[in-house]
């Protein structure tokens, strides 16, 4: 009877995380972005301007890879679901295979994938913090391995 209560309450705290995303994301900081992405190579930038009016606003890149990692980080969460969808119904105009585009969303995060014949782009979105990466299908597998390693 007690290992019965023990595994209904593994159950009962497994489906809550499961319910609200608590296992599917990862809160990264800016000081966070720039210590992993550095880490790999990337030089970051917190000089240039992103699309949308940001507390920051980060961009790692490297001369060897097609694609740059953009960072935002919003005051509130609101600003940031805000940037997702604008950044999602911009892309939607030129993204044309929509049979492998895909989105994921949760509690306190949203993900976009959009695949054209030639572009592969991501839309992460966690609380109040944004990603969006912009590449070719050739570097897709590298831009998801990027995504999962910091689990947007």
């Amino acid at each position: 009877m007690k290992n019965k209560s023990v595994l209904l309450g593994i159950l009962m705290i497994i489906v809550v995380s499961l319910a609200t995303g608590c296992m599917f994301y990862n809160l990264l900081e800016p000081t966070d972005f720039k210590e992993h992405f550095g880490a790999l190579g990337y030089e970051i930038s917190d000089t240039e301007e992103g699309l949308y009016e940001s507390k920051t606003y980060l961009v790692a890149s490297k001369e060897d890879v097609p694609y740059k990692v953009e960072y935002y980080e919003f005051e509130e969460e609101v600003d940031a679901k805000k940037a997702y969808t604008e950044y999602k119904n911009n892309i939607q105009n030129y993204i044309t295979t929509d049979s492998k585009n895909k989105e994921t969303t949760g509690a306190v995060f949203a993900k976009t994938v959009a695949v054209s014949d030639n572009e592969y782009i991501v839309i992460s979105r966690v609380k109040n913090t944004l990603i969006f990466i912009a590449g070719t299908n050739e570097y897709s597998k590298d831009i998801d391995t990027l995504l999962e390693d910091i689990e947007y």
